[in-house]
């Protein structure tokens, strides 16, 4: 097929449109169909705006349908006639919101003119878009266009469909913004392995109704239909539009596979992108991207390690969470106990943030280790980061002390210290002797009840810790 403007119901005004005067007695297809304006043709058919009687009988506020019609040189083919039949037959299966929606196949009994109608679109074509834009579309923009394409043509292979013609004059934007798949002409069934009841008796590979600048090398060769066909001519369709130009200098497939021309790269891309992209454009099948979901993550999926505002995302996120967790599992806010059967309510719990700060900063500044009771608390709790998240159930906390690093209202519980204090390595452990000499009856300060604490749940204690906690608490 031509790679002219092909469906194009557009409400655009061109200057190849032809509004049908007046004065002209109406062209009537079907008794019910009347022919407007015409819209666009192409290698198969013309496409017109046309108004529906029977809708507008009952009062239809929008009563205007796209009708396509077969070349007056080409009714008596009964190929092509079977194509337009085969054109509706698969759209009509292909419901999606990026594919153009066929109503109805109807023959014209007076003029013996097959037809189909459609639904008439307002907007432009891509064709016309990327002409607008000579030197290729902004990726703000551009980047939603893709992703309607790719959604679409996934879908159809989805049901089994190789559009088989994608090129910017089969794709259409509405006016809001809207992507649509036009033309389905020459779309061929996939061949799957040991079923033949699929393939249709008519190939328009073999009748030469393929794309000489968008139609990959096996489209030429008239070989048998792959997902891979509508990948190469969607690179080419995604190249085009945001560069404004054709990615082999407009070649035919089969010139430019010859010179083995290599695109350029596009600077609004990536380094990953214009990999994608590059290689969606193979020459050969075996060198290309398999499907259209492997292009749309290439161009669109990019790693977010890759991407600039997801840098300063992520390191935002980080500092924030950071700034959550020090404020849930500092030592200083660790007083809440969780209660023990037979035991009862710790009765120094601190429900006011404020009191509960005002309580420990007195009771820490009469040994003067606020400081380095944040510091090492903190440490203690970086050495094993899995600890306060631990789903198992919690142990009773030691009598003495009465302090869990558990905090309920939070959901988080304490960790086994029989899941963990056997799986610390050998030098972090705290000797037995030590853990098993008795507590003196004093009071302790801050840092000792934090290393405590700690040693009781099993916990790992750092060697300068143990030295604090066997010269200074014990």
């Amino acid at each position: 097929m031509s790679d002219e403007r092909t469906v194009m119901p557009a409400a655009r005004a061109d200057p190849d449109r032809t509004v049908l005067r007046a004065a002209e007695s109406p062209i009537v297809i079907d008794g019910r169909y009347v022919l407007e304006e015409r819209l666009g043709d192409g290698g198969m058919g013309v496409v017109y705006r046309a108004r529906d009687q029977l809708m507008e009988s009952h009062h239809d506020s929008n009563p205007y349908v796209a009708v396509k019609l077969i070349n007056e040189s080409l009714r008596n083919d009964s190929k092509v006639r079977t194509l337009l039949q085969r054109e509706c037959s698969r759209a009509q299966k292909l419901s999606h919101p990026n594919i153009i929606r066929v109503f109805y196949f109807g023959c014209d009994k007076k003029t013996d003119s097959d037809y189909l109608t459609m639904e008439l679109l307002q907007g432009e074509s891509l064709e016309r878009l990327i002409r607008d834009h000579h030197t290729g579309l902004a990726w703000s923009r551009s980047w939603q266009l893709i992703a309607q394409l790719c959604a679409g043509l996934e879908f159809a292979h989805a049901q089994g469909i190789v559009h088989s013609d994608v090129k910017p004059s089969n794709l259409f934007v509405t006016e809001s913004g809207t992507l649509k798949i036009l033309d389905f002409g020459i779309a061929a069934p996939l061949r799957r392995k040991g079923n033949t009841s699929t393939q249709t008796l008519l190939n328009p590979r073999l009748l030469g109704a393929v794309s000489e600048r968008y139609s990959p090398l096996e489209m030429h060769l008239g070989l048998d239909a792959d997902p891979a066909d509508d990948v190469y001519s969607a690179a080419c369709v995604i190249y085009e539009l945001l560069t404004g130009r054709h990615p082999y200098r407009a070649l035919r497939t089969p010139e430019a596979a010859a010179q083995n021309i290599k695109p350029d790269p596009i600077p609004t891309l990536s380094k990953l992108q214009n990999h994608a992209l590059c290689k969606a454009l193979g020459f050969r099948r075996s060198e290309r991207t398999a499907t259209i979901a492997e292009l749309k993550a290439g161009l669109l999926e990019v790693p977010r390690s890759n991407s600039r505002a997801y840098f300063w995302y992520a390191t935002a996120a980080t500092l924030g969470a950071a700034a959550v967790l020090s404020v849930w599992f500092s030592p200083l806010r660790n007083q809440i106990t969780h209660d023990v059967p037979g035991q009862a309510a710790n009765p120094q719990l601190v429900s006011d943030p404020a009191e509960e700060a005002a309580k420990v900063a007195t009771a820490t500044e009469s040994h003067g280790e606020i400081a380095e009771t944040a510091n090492n608390g903190e440490k203690s709790l970086q050495t094993e980061p899995s600890a306060p998240v631990a789903s198992s159930p919690t142990t009773a906390p030691d009598e003495s002390h009465g302090d869990l690093a558990g905090n309920a209202s939070s959901g988080v519980q304490s960790p086994d210290p029989r899941q963990t204090a056997a799986s610390k390595p050998e030098h972090l452990r705290v000797p037995a002797a030590k853990l098993t000499q008795p507590v003196k009856k004093k009071r302790l300060g801050e840092r000792c009840g934090s290393i405590e604490e700690h040693v009781q749940l099993g916990e790992t204690v750092s060697e300068e810790e143990q030295a604090y906690l066997v010269q200074n608490c014990r």
